[in-house]
């Protein structure tokens, strides 16, 4: 008699690669690894997913609206003030907490894994509403010259550096309270210079939503 279907089998595939991208990053997945782990052949990995790449992108994906949920969650705050705060530290404990779907959206370029223009819009929505939070606040306070998409890719890369450091070992602390109030106090001087009017406002050009294929010139 043939074996009944797993009906779990895609979700349990999913999972065990996610433990390999934390493991091992995504450079060390196979499909023969996850179908080891899961105690089953390749061939039914593949019933699945067409390649190792088809995988990593919807682990990917799957990562973005993680987050973006995260970020959704603390909109129904009244004040805009804990809206932006709250989602800067609802993006230092995803992090923490998701070490190996942090690595597929930030950290790591997976060779072979192409990004069309909707998924990349899917996996920046996590930004885009914390733009949107960040621009309205902007707005009540009226301080004149500030360019939210600047401003917010500068809160963006203040949460990223402090999540990124904190997981490959670089900060002196490692306790999550310790790294949280790190974040506050970081958010705190941005706020008591941007928004109070005191700080730099530097000339107009175009700020955009940041993207992992944007090239650099050289020159």
């Amino acid at each position: 008699m043939p074996r009944p279907a797993n009906p779990t089998l895609r979700h349990d595939i999913l999972r065990e690669a996610l433990h390999l991208v934390e493991q091992e990053g995504p450079v060390g997945i196979t499909m023969r690894k996850v179908a080891f782990k899961l105690g089953c052949s390749a061939t039914a990995i593949y019933q699945h997913f067409a390649s190792k790449e088809d995988l990593l992108l919807v682990l990917k994906l799957q990562a973005g609206d993680l987050l973006a949920e995260e970020m959704e969650g603390v909109r129904q705050e009244p004040l805009l003030e804990n809206q932006v705060r709250g989602m800067a530290h609802r993006y230092l404990e995803f992090g923490l907490q998701n070490p190996g779907y942090y690595r597929l959206l930030f950290q790591d370029v997976v060779p072979g894994v192409s990004l069309s223009p909707e998924h990349l819009t899917r996996m920046r929505r996590a930004w885009s509403i914390m733009r949107d939070a960040l621009a309205a606040w902007i707005e009540i306070r009226g301080v004149a010259g500030i360019v939210a998409d600047r401003e917010a890719n500068i809160v963006w890369a203040v949460v990223h550096g402090i999540t990124s450091l904190a997981l490959s070992n670089r900060l002196p602390y490692t306790d999550g309270g310790e790294l949280h109030t790190l974040l506050d106090l970081a958010l705190s001087h941005w706020i008591g210079g941007v928004l109070s009017g005191s700080a730099t406002i530097f000339s107009e050009r175009r700020w955009s939503e940041p993207s992992n294929s944007a090239k650099r010139s050289t020159k």
